[in-house]
Formats: C-alpha cells, structure tokens, sequence
C-alpha cells in the first residue's frame, strides 16, 4: 500500500505523463481497430488520468485501485467521475465492460503468478464478449539495479531515487526523501518481472486471444521502450 506522501509524489513529480500518453495512443489503436468502446474499466487507475482521457472522448469509466490515497486524489482531480477502492485480485464488478486496462506495471505489483491468472479471470468476467484489455508489464531488463536521480522538492527539499534487483526477478525502488540534507521519509515499492510467455500464456488458459506483445503499443511508431505492451480480446462467447 502507498504512503500518502509517495500518492502525492506520484502526482507531482511525472508519473502523470505515461497514462497520458498511453491513453492517446490507445485511443489510436482503438481506432484503427474500428473498435466501438462505450465504456471501460481502469485496474491499478492511480491518480485517474487515463480514465480522465477516456472520459473526455466520451467513454464512461469506472477507475479502481487498492490505495484510498490515490482514489482520493483521483477523486479531487475529477469528482464527476466513477473510483472504487478495490482489490484487482479479487474484484468483481456488478457489470460488464468493452474495454480494460491496467498500466503503470500494476501487474507486476502481484507476485504470485496464480494471483494474475485471478485478475485476468475477473478481467474476463467483466468485459463484454468481443472486449479488448490492453496492459503493460516490465521487460526483465528493467530488474536491473540503477543509478539513483534526485529531484527538487520544494526550497529545502529534494527526493532521491533508485532501483535495487533483489534476485529471482524481484525488484525494489527505493524513495528518500530529504529536507537539507535530514532524511524525513523513505518507502520502498516491491515488484515482480513476470516472463511475458507465461503471462500470454495465462490470458490464453483464462479465454483471452492474445492480439499483439510488443515494446510499443502502436507498432509502426518509432518510440518504444523496455516495457512490454499486451493486447487481448476476449472470445466472442457469452
């Protein structure tokens, strides 16, 4: 579970720019489908940009996420629309949706490979038959111990950031936060690096078509990362 100062981080230091982008271009590659998506359910929706895109393209969204801290603020960003705080491993909602997402490798916040299989399950349940749930999912080169990078935070203030490989594919990012040089608070966010063959394989095992795996979500564009974006449809039976 987040601090509340790592949810109030999370909203000013950056990490709003991925779901943004991430929105446009699924917008884009919803498009070129000639997908009709009235509605859509967010797993893991953090501070509720990418519903926020959604829904100003006129999509009803529905944004869920395990920190009350980030649904608070997702709800002070936009009180008009729908959040829930929910686990996705074992959520069930009351109805079906044409699109699911998950991004910002919420994925990999789940350990225990049964506990995904149990999210794609629910994932299924709730689309409608014939419904895409795209996601992202960290490459294993992203296990990888980095440098730390520091940022201002406020006049005295700064945050430091590092990631640590702790073996078996597990990974640590490491936040500090210091005021001169006083360390006043430091969290620690723990993942797991899921081999992509598995994780196709488990859409499969639970009714998904795998569509496309690849470091970009539009394949003709030329910026791509290490990140693993992952296209599924559900099948066409109720």
């Amino acid at each position: 579970m987040y601090s509340s100062l790592f949810c109030r981080l999370y909203n000013e230091f950056g990490w709003n720019e991925y779901p943004r982008v991430f929105a446009e271009q699924l917008l884009k590659w919803l498009e070129r489908r000639n997908a009709t998506v009235r509605s859509a359910l967010d797993l893991g929706c953090g501070t509720g940009v990418l519903c926020e895109t959604l829904h100003a393209r006129g999509i009803e969204t529905l944004g869920v996420d395990l920190s009350r801290e980030m649904i608070d603020i997702a709800r002070q960003r936009s009180p008009r629309l729908r959040y829930m705080v929910a686990d996705i491993v074992s959520l069930r909602p009351d109805r079906r949706f044409d699109l699911a997402t998950c991004t910002g490798d919420a994925i990999n916040h789940i350990a225990d490979l049964a506990d995904v299989g149990n999210v794609f399950a629910n994932v299924h349940a709730a689309l409608n038959p014939g419904g895409y749930f795209v996601f992202d999912l960290l490459d294993p080169s992203e296990a990888i111990s980095g440098e730390p990078f520091e940022v201002p935070c406020g006049d005295r203030g700064r945050v430091r950031f590092f990631s640590e490989e702790t073996g078996d594919g597990r990974i640590e990012l490491h936040i500090d936060m210091f005021e001169d040089d006083l360390l006043k608070f430091a969290e620690v966010i723990r993942e797991k690096v899921h081999a992509v063959d598995a994780i196709c394989g488990l859409l499969r095992e639970k009714g998904f078509t795998v569509l496309q795996c690849a470091d970009r979500l539009l394949l003709d564009s030329d910026s791509h990362g290490t990140t693993w974006f992952i296209a599924a449809q559900r099948t066409q039976s109720t």
